[in-house]
């Protein structure tokens, strides 16, 4: 090893460890990484004009903790669902106008038309109140 290899090389070993750099404005990750313990970070972000990948052979779950540690919202992703854990579940658009949200007490659908296309149509055990029903043009209503 020459004197300039031996200079990068103990630049290296300050500046990070592997594909880990520590930069001024935190640290650095590049390529394939492994993490064996919970990862904690005020954020994480990829470069720009580039997707951020999680890949996961069982699931990928984001918890969000309160000051003692206790979880108050989870999304897990699986290989046979989507879950969402919370008090409510909103879907905006990106304007912010409100398409759907479920919490305990209500279900609310936002968008200006809402339909159900199973053949059987929708059955509702209840009574229901609605200000308009109607049927498609020249179809029967039932």
């Amino acid at each position: 090893m020459n004197k300039e290899e031996k200079k990068h090389d103990t630049m290296e070993d300050r500046d990070g460890m592997g594909n880990l750099r520590i930069t001024e404005k935190g640290l650095k990750l590049e390529g394939d990484s492994e993490f064996l313990q919970p990862l904690y970070a005020k954020e994480i972000q990829s470069r720009p004009g580039n997707a951020l990948y999680f890949k996961s052979a069982r699931n990928v779950t984001v918890n969000i903790l309160n000051d003692q540690t206790k979880v108050l919202t989870q999304l897990i992703t699986g290989p046979k669902a989507v879950e969402a854990y919370g008090k409510k579940f909103e879907v905006k658009t990106v304007s912010g106008k409100l398409l759907f949200s479920a919490d305990d007490n209500e279900v609310v659908v936002g968008a200006e038309r809402l339909r159900v296309l199973g053949a059987e149509g929708t059955v509702f055990p209840k009574s229901i109140e609605t200000p308009n029903v109607r049927a498609d043009p020249f179809k029967e209503l039932r």
